[in-house]
């Protein structure tokens, strides 16, 4: 099986998950039924997704990539802007593009507290995504600072979803207030654990750092979605 097919049958599998987790839990999705639903063999999808977890971990994977590729066109549209723009801008189109799927994240979100193990994956996803996002806006995340700094913004994106999970405006005003309000604590825990240099601007170097709580922590939900609706902004 080469790489294209691997990829397509992940793809539709993965879809197919994500479509069922808007009615069932993770632990009530079965790998061969979700198969048999996206008419693909289900020794092909177990030899290719191996487990439910999987397929949920690729489809976020999925949309944090075309989130953060129209995040990236519209930053290259925007002209010269500041790093903290950028990343403001980019968390909240992450929102925008995840709101269809409320539903999918307030299970999840539910699944994670009851699975432990669930929840340590899913932080690891939504880090990786803040990672790449971070390395988009010019942020090198060199050294412990720059790891503390993918923590930070991960932090500030689960803090935000509870206010996004409540957010019925039309153009989530609600959820861009609370990141702007989270990145301005954000980037004074930074100053004060010396996350930023002595010297730096705020966010100058994606200074989103943190307090104990956002260098360790996982607090509450775990995930930041959106809905890609411009819109409004």
């Amino acid at each position: 099986m080469d790489t294209t097919t691997t990829n397509a049958i992940m793809d539709r599998l993965a879809t197919t998950a994500w479509d069922q987790l808007s009615t069932l839990t993770p632990a009530a999705l079965d790998l061969d039924e979700i198969a048999h639903q996206a008419e693909i063999n289900p020794a092909a999808a177990r030899a290719t997704a191996g487990s439910v977890t999987t397929l949920i971990l690729h489809q976020l994977s999925r949309l944090d990539r075309r989130a953060l590729l129209e995040s990236l066109a519209d930053i290259e549209d925007a002209g010269e802007v500041t790093i903290r723009e950028k990343i403001l801008e980019s968390l909240m189109h992450r929102f925008e593009v995840y709101t269809p799927f409320k539903s999918q994240i307030a299970t999840l979100d539910a699944a994670a507290r009851r699975d432990p193990q669930l929840g340590i994956r899913l932080l690891d996803s939504l880090e990786q995504a803040m990672r790449a996002l971070l390395r988009m806006v010019g942020d090198d995340l060199v050294g412990l600072r720059g790891e503390a700094r993918v923590r930070g913004v991960a932090i500030v994106a689960m803090l935000v979803a509870r206010e996004w999970q409540k957010d019925e405006t039309a153009d989530l005003t609600h959820t861009m207030k609370a990141i702007d309000a989270r990145l301005t604590q954000a980037e004074e825990w930074g100053r004060s654990m010396r996350v930023l240099g002595h010297d730096d601007d705020p966010m100058a170097a994606g200074g989103e750092a943190v307090d104990d709580r956002f260098a360790t922590g996982v607090d509450g939900d775990l995930l930041i979605q959106g809905r890609h609706n411009k819109q409004g902004r």
